[in-house]
């Protein structure tokens, strides 16, 4: 099991309440695909929000877009502020 199936499940049983609950909803096929339609939804949402990606800039509320070069405290107090600010985030995808 890779790296991240290992922790996605570590997730779904620290989100379950009982060990009948847990099995049933990560339980899988003979090809080791979860048999539950929003189980393998979650799966796949968790997969994706793991992509490597690369948050270079934010886009304000003013439809300005700001970077790190912006702020005293660089790419921390960017990240920062854009979440206090709930900015969208620009990112530039790894190639």
């Amino acid at each position: 099991m890779d790296e991240s199936r290992k922790k996605f499940e570590d997730f779904i049983y620290s989100i379950s309440n009982s060990d009948i609950c847990r099995d049933f909803i990560l339980s899988k096929d003979e090809s080791d695909n979860y048999t539950l339609p929003r189980t393998r939804d979650r799966w796949l949402f968790w997969q994706a929000s793991r992509q490597s990606q690369q948050v270079v800039a934010y886009l304000a509320h003013s439809g300005v877009s700001v970077s790190p070069d912006d702020f005293e405290g660089g790419e921390a107090e960017m990240h920062e502020t854009a979440k206090r600010e709930e900015w969208v985030a620009l990112v530039k995808k790894e190639e």
